[in-house]
């Protein structure tokens, strides 16, 4: 398996590290592209978040900005999957 980010991966995570005013603050992104369960092409997007409760609402308002950022950068209707994770979620490497 090739572990080497795509460039569309690279750039996306790019465009997410560029986001201001978001909803909760996220600490780091994770990008993958590929083909999903039903062979569709697919971006599956891990946003860590710097908080561990963050309410329903701003999930949901983060969601649709990733979302929304997605689909303009790709200019597609790929599939977009987003994961959160909290701060305590994220294993601290040494």
């Amino acid at each position: 398996m090739n572990t080497t980010p795509s460039n569309l991966e690279g750039r996306l995570e790019d465009e997410l590290r560029k986001l201001q005013d978001l909803p909760t603050p996220v600490s780091s992104w994770h990008v993958k592209t590929g083909a999903d369960s039903t062979n569709d092409p697919a971006v599956w997007v891990w946003a860590m978040l710097k908080d561990d409760d963050v309410e329903f609402a701003k999930r949901s308002r983060l969601r649709s900005i990733i979302r929304d950022l997605v689909e303009k950068k790709t200019n597609s209707s790929r599939l977009v999957y987003i994961r959160f994770r909290g701060a305590s979620e994220v294993e601290i490497s040494a």
